[in-house]
């Protein structure tokens, strides 16, 4: 379990537990640049994402100090994440749009017919199947109503993790 600590003007401070016996694992110091805000910071396993405001992506590894970046142009601060525990990666969701990204700071998929319904979505509307290949979803429609506008109906889209194809649509 990680704990957040206030963090000083040049970095905050964190401290690992172990959730079997609540002892400490690790203590450390993560730098920050000065007089930006903490978009987020994120444990996944022995991976912490770091994200602020207007600055790259650091994935660190918890372990081994390893110190990986994704440039403010690949990676913009998402408005959810969930994290694929069985595939080492992660799911981002930003305007609309979902992404898939392993820990090496690699984008892994984008998704072809998978437009979300909600500008920014939480994800309890969002269902990940056990085996977490597939992600299921109310998307916009790219259907057009009789009079040429946009539909105001959406539809259930079923896609691909791994390859972003839509692989089923349930619509009205």
């Amino acid at each position: 379990m990680l704990l957040i600590y206030d963090r000083t003007p040049s970095y905050v401070p964190l401290k690992i537990l172990s959730i079997e016996d609540g002892k400490p694992l690790k203590l450390f110091k993560h730098l920050l640049h000065r007089g930006k805000k903490i978009d987020f910071i994120e444990q996944f396993n022995e991976k912490l994402l770091v994200k602020q405001e207007d600055e790259n992506l650091q994935i660190l590894d918890v372990r081994s100090s390893e110190l990986i970046e994704i440039s403010i142009e690949k990676f913009m601060t998402p408005s959810a994440f969930i994290f694929l525990y069985e595939n080492n990666l992660f799911l981002t969701f930003r305007n609309r749009t979902v992404a898939v990204w392993n820990f090496r700071g690699e984008l892994v998929t984008s998704f072809e017919d998978h437009l979300l319904w909600h500008q920014d979505c939480s994800t309890n509307n969002i269902y990940i199947t056990t085996d977490q290949d597939l992600i299921i979803s109310y998307c916009k429609s790219d259907a057009a109503a009789d009079d040429g506008t946009a539909s105001s109906i959406g539809s259930i889209n079923m896609s691909d993790i791994m390859t972003g194809k839509c692989i089923a649509k349930i619509a009205a």
